[in-house]
């Protein structure tokens, strides 16, 4: 019978905490990477890359509860779906302790022809049920190229084994124009400290569509696709080398009270600059 298979254990260090003072998604990125590739390493055998095509890459992720500094989690792996073009893998986090869910993603990684059919049929027996959120069927806003949010080049260090530039590399770019694009509608590290707010991210929605390599140069523009009254949904767009679309982010989060850890109503004198940033999703 198939089961999930821990992939992953460790702890948050805390220099890996943001300025909300809990686990930053870029640090959430690189264990799902390293969960991966332990999966695909262990399961079917191993074997199993050789038969992943090119292609876009989607992420979905649900964050459910907040990980600080020095608490102990592990991952859960295992195989929710496979069909002719795609195979859809799922991950749970959960808190080592207490042995609750902290967050769950879907990776879909696009399938080649070269994969073989027994190992396609060693992947379809892991097959397990999927008891997380239903992932949403949002589409890519073509027409919001927003503000330019980021602009920096790819180091040698933020690669990964694949040869390109790694998961948590390009999350820690979104970040950066998360930052930049709160700090333009007066979200500043003034205005976090002096009222004790932050913006705390419960959802990404992540396309990889092409790989970056060292050199490249890496912009995000940034426009905000929905404003509710303590939640912000971003639209990030990456380009690279030539204007050559990287990936698209949908990052969802809420004005956060940090003393209260919940949500709280964004200030009106806050709102006439986020909805000159406004791009309703369709």
């Amino acid at each position: 019978m198939a089961e999930w298979i821990e992939t992953y254990r460790g702890v948050v260090n805390p220099w890996e905490c943001d300025v909300v003072q809990h686990f930053t998604i870029a640090y959430y990125f690189d264990r799902f990477a390293d969960a991966t590739r332990n999966f695909l390493d262990h399961c079917a055998g191993g074997g199993v890359d050789a038969g992943l095509g090119h292609g876009p890459v989607h992420y979905h992720a649900t964050f459910l509860h907040e990980l600080r500094a020095g608490t102990g989690f592990h991952i859960l792996t295992g195989v929710i779906d496979i069909d002719a073009i795609a195979l859809r893998i799922g991950h749970q986090v959960l808190a080592s302790t207490s042995g609750e869910t902290v967050s769950w993603v879907t990776q879909t990684l696009p399938v080649s022809q070269t994969l073989p059919p027994v190992k396609r049929h060693e992947l379809a027996s892991l097959c397990l049920p999927w008891s997380g959120p239903r992932v949403p069927d949002r589409h890519i806003l073509k027409a919001a190229r927003g503000q330019l949010a980021a602009r920096d080049r790819v180091k040698a260090w933020e690669i990964d084994e694949s040869g390109a530039m790694s998961l948590p590399a390009h999350i820690h770019r979104f970040s950066a124009a998360s930052m930049q694009t709160l700090a333009a509608v007066g979200m500043t590290s003034h205005y976090m400290q002096d009222h004790r707010r932050g913006y705390s991210t419960f959802e990404l929605n992540l396309t990889q569509f092409a790989g970056a390599g060292v050199g490249d140069i890496i912009e995000v523009t940034t426009s905000v696709a929905h404003l509710g009254n303590s939640s912000l949904r971003l639209a990030h767009r990456m380009t690279g080398r030539d204007g050559v679309e990287v990936a698209f982010l949908m990052q969802s989060g809420v004005h956060l009270d940090m003393d209260a850890r919940r949500s709280t109503a964004i200030p009106d004198e806050l709102r006439p600059a986020i909805e000159k940033l406004l791009h309703p999703e369709g």
